[in-house]
């Protein structure tokens, strides 16, 4: 006498197994949502970030370019008022 399954012990043993697969499938689909969603979130982050470092760059080129600008008038007038102070 041999232990095989019988066929209806077969289909059993499919059916369970596929349901398995099925809830397998439904977690790693579960699973990939939560991450995509993690992904998202990090990502919005990001740019969240990047535009406030960009910002911030806008207003410290400005800054920059106020004390250049004004460095330079400055020291022309300096150099023009020596001139003319020693000539």
């Amino acid at each position: 006498m041999t232990d095989e399954p019988t066929p209806h012990q077969l289909s059993e043993r499919i059916a369970r197994l596929e349901g398995e697969m099925k809830a397998s499938h439904a977690e790693n689909d579960a699973m990939e949502s939560r991450i995509e969603s993690r992904i998202d979130t990090g990502l919005a982050l990001m740019r969240e970030d990047m535009a406030k470092r960009d910002a911030e760059a806008v207003k410290r080129d400005k800054d920059n370019q106020r004390w250049t600008i004004t460095l330079v008038l400055g020291c022309t007038a300096l150099v023009i008022g020596a001139v003319a102070l020693f000539s």
